[in-house]
C-alpha cells in the first residue's frame, strides 16, 4: 500500500478524485490525502493497515465546509476498493497506484 495512489470516491454528485500519499510502519498507516478538485490536503488519522485491509480518517476543507470521512477496503497489487463513509452517506471507492 506504502507509495502514491489515485483514489475516485463515486457519489451521488459525480466522482471525486483524490491524490494519496501512504506510509506503512508496521500496522501503521499515515500520510496525506489531496482533493483533486481544490487541492484541499489532509492527513491521515487512525490509519491500520494489515494483511492486505486499511482504515483511515480525515477531514479535509470541501466547499461546504469540513467534512470527516472514514475509507476502508482492501489492496490487491496496484488496485484498491473499499468504501468511504461521511454525513452524506456510504460510496463506493477504487483506487490505483501512481
Amino acid at each position: 500500500m506504502e507509495g502514491k495512489w489515485d483514489l475516485v470516491v463515486h457519489t451521488y454528485m459525480g466522482d471525486m478524485t483524490s491524490h494519496c500519499t501512504y506510509k506503512v510502519d508496521g500496522t501503521v498507516l499515515s500520510g496525506t490525502v489531496e482533493d483533486a478538485a481544490n487541492g484541499a490536503e489532509a492527513p491521515i488519522e487512525d490509519g491500520k493497515f494489515e494483511n492486505g485491509a486499511f482504515s483511515y480518517k480525515l477531514t479535509i476543507k470541501t466547499a461546504v465546509g469540513e467534512m470527516t470521512n472514514e475509507l476502508s477496503g482492501t489492496v490487491d497489487g496496484d488496485t484498491l476498493k473499499g468504501k468511504s463513509k461521511n454525513a452524506m452517506g456510504e460510496f463506493d471507492v477504487d483506487g490505483k497506484r501512481i
